[in-house]
C-alpha cells in the first residue's frame, strides 16, 4: 500500500507507513502520483526516536550531575579540613614580615669525662717535686713571720705573711687531689702521705696566725691564749714532720731513678 504522504509502498496489511508513521488507513487520493512524473525523494534521514529514548537520556544526564556534585562537595570538605587542621596543610607558609630558620648541624661537644692519654711517669713526678719546692717556699716565709712576731718588730706584715701562707698550703693540696700519678711506683701512697704533710702544716698555719694576731694588734705580750695557740702549732707541726718522713719513704726511691732529688723533712 502507498504511503499518502511520502509515497512509500508499504506492506497491504501495515497500519502505519514505516518511513513516516503516517496512518494508510485512507486511500491515496485520484491519481496520485502523476503517471508521467515520479516524485523525488531526499534520502531518508535517521529514524524517529524510539519511544522512552528520552527518558533515559536524562536519567544519564541526571547520574552524571549527580557524580559531579557529589565529587565537588568531597572536594570542598577536605578544603576545608586542610584549612583547620594546620598538619594537613601540605605547603606551610611562614608568617609575613619572619624570615625562615633553616636548621642548624649541631657537633656534638666532646665528652669532658673522656681522659686524654697519660702523661709519662717523669712528667707526673714533675709535677710532685714542683709541689714540694712550693712547700719549701711557704715553710720559709712562715718561719719568717714566726721570727718578727716573737721580736715584735713588724707583727702586722709577719701577720699577712702567714695567713698568705695558709693560702698557698690550702692551694697545695688542692693540687695534690688532683695529681696524676697513675704512672709512679706506689703513687697512691705518694699523694695522698703528701697530702697529709701538707694538710698537718696547714693546720700548723692556722694555729701560729691565732698566736700572731694580738701581737699584730701591739699586744705582744705571753698571754695564756698566745701560749695556747703556740703549743697547738707546735703539735701540727710535730705531726707534719712525721707524715713528711712517711712521704720521703716512698718519695724518694721513685724520684731518683726519674731524675729528681731526694728529700728530707725540711726540704718540702
Amino acid at each position: 500500500m502507498l504511503c499518502p504522504s511520502c509515497g512509500l509502498d508499504n506492506d497491504p496489511s501495515a497500519g502505519w507507513c514505516a518511513r513516516c508513521n503516517a496512518t494508510l488507513s485512507a486511500a491515496p487520493p485520484p491519481g496520485y502520483p502523476p503517471p508521467q512524473q515520479q516524485p523525488t525523494y531526499a534520502q531518508p534521514g535517521p529514524p524517529p526516536p524510539r519511544q522512552g529514548t528520552g527518558n533515559r537520556v536524562l536519567l544519564v544526564l541526571l547520574a552524571l550531575g549527580t557524580v559531579a556534585l557529589l565529587g565537588m562537595t568531597a572536594v570542598v570538605v577536605m578544603l576545608v579540613r586542610n584549612r583547620n587542621d594546620p598538619g594537613r596543610d601540605p605547603v606551610a607558609k611562614p608568617p609575613a614580615n619572619v624570615s625562615t630558620v633553616l636548621p642548624t648541624t649541631t657537633t656534638a661537644a666532646p665528652d669532658p669525662t673522656t681522659a686524654g692519654p697519660a702523661a709519662s711517669p717523669r712528667d707526673q713526678a714533675a709535677k710532685v717535686d714542683d709541689l714540694l719546692d712550693q712547700s719549701v717556699a711557704s715553710r720559709a716565709k712562715l718561719n719568717a713571720a714566726i721570727d718578727k712576731v716573737r721580736q715584735c718588730s713588724g707583727a702586722a706584715a709577719a701577720l699577712g705573711d702567714m695567713k698568705a701562707v695558709g693560702a698557698e698550703r690550702t692551694a697545695q693540696i688542692a693540687a695534690t687531689e688532683a695529681l696524676d700519678v697513675s704512672g709512679l711506683d706506689n703513687g697512691a701512697a705518694i699523694q695522698s702521705r703528701l697530702k697529709a704533710a701538707l694538710g698537718f702544716a696547714l693546720a700548723a698555719d692556722q694555729a701560729f696566725v691565732a698566736w700572731a694576731t694580738p701581737a699584730a694588734a701591739g699586744s705582744c705580750g705571753d698571754t695564756a691564749a698566745r701560749g695556747a695557740a703556740w703549743d697547738k702549732g707546735q703539735a701540727a707541726s710535730k705531726q707534719a714532720q712525721a707524715a713528711k718522713k712517711q712521704f720521703v719513704a716512698v718519695w724518694n726511691p721513685v724520684a731518683g731513678p726519674l731524675g729528681f732529688a731526694e728529700r728530707t723533712t725540711d726540704k718540702f
